[in-house]
């Protein structure tokens, strides 16, 4: 379940359907469906399963966040905890 968001234009994209230019719009359709994916979830294991999700618990600068992939390029970043997405925010992932 979505507990906070820490982008104020993801959070207007998701409650109120408002696109803004922070959000690409090739990924809108994706993005709302990995957000109710978020949602629906009641515990961490939901977020496993489809596997194309790519939820991971991230570790070193990133410890303590989740990752979900939307596409090959962006991220939904978070914070698990008892049961909610806490801190949601859109990140365009680079691989190091």
């Amino acid at each position: 379940m979505i507990k906070s968001f820490r982008d104020k234009n993801l959070k207007l994209f998701y409650m109120e359907s408002k696109r803004d230019r922070a959000i690409p719009a090739t990924i809108e359709r994706q993005l709302a469906k990995k957000l109710d994916m978020l949602a629906a979830a009641h515990n961490e294991q939901d977020l496993f399963i489809p596997t194309s999700n790519y939820y991971k618990r991230l570790s070193g600068q990133f410890d303590g966040l989740s990752s979900m992939r939307v596409n090959i390029q962006w991220r939904l970043m978070f914070q698990w905890k008892d049961g909610y997405a806490e801190n949601i925010y859109l990140d365009p992932h680079q691989d190091t």
